[in-house]
C-alpha cells in the first residue's frame, strides 16, 4: 500500500511540476527609460531592456520628433555586463514636447520583433 502511495506521488509531482514552472518568456521589450507614455523632465540617452539577449548586430531605435523627424543622436550601445541592456545616447537632449521610440529586434531564433511608444519631454518650470 505504501509503495503504491508513494508511486502515485511521484507520478503526480512529474505531472504537476512541470505545468506550474513558469514558461520560458518571449524576447520582447521588459522595459524602457523613459518609460511607454511617461513624462521625464530631460532626456540624454534611451534605454531599452529586452527579455533575452538579441542576435548580434539586430537591434535598433530610433527616437522620432512629434513630426515624425529622426532625432540626432549617437551609435546605439550593447551593454558589455547585461546584453539585453541598450542605450541610444541623445547628445543634445531633447527639447520639451512629444516623442516617440521606434525600436527593432531580432531574437536569437530569427524572430524579428519591432514596437514603437511615446513619452513627452516636460517644460522646464
Amino acid at each position: 500500500m505504501r509503495t503504491l502511495l508513494l508511486s502515485g506521488l511521484a507520478v503526480l509531482l512529474l505531472v504537476v511540476l512541470p505545468a506550474a514552472a513558469p514558461a520560458p518568456r518571449h524576447f520582447e521589450l521588459d522595459r524602457s527609460m523613459p518609460g511607454a507614455d511617461g513624462t521625464v523632465p530631460s532626456l540624454s540617452a534611451v534605454v531599452l531592456w529586452f527579455t533575452q539577449e538579441p542576435q548580434d548586430d539586430a537591434t535598433s531605435i530610433r527616437v522620432l520628433d512629434a513630426s515624425g523627424e529622426p532625432v540626432p543622436s549617437e551609435a546605439l550601445v550593447q551593454d558589455p555586463v547585461d546584453p539585453k541592456v541598450f542605450v541610444l545616447p541623445i547628445p543634445r537632449g531633447l527639447e520639451p514636447g512629444a516623442y516617440s521610440v521606434a525600436w527593432r529586434s531580432m531574437a536569437a531564433d530569427g524572430h524579428v520583433v519591432r514596437d514603437e511608444f511615446s513619452f513627452t519631454v516636460a517644460a522646464a518650470r
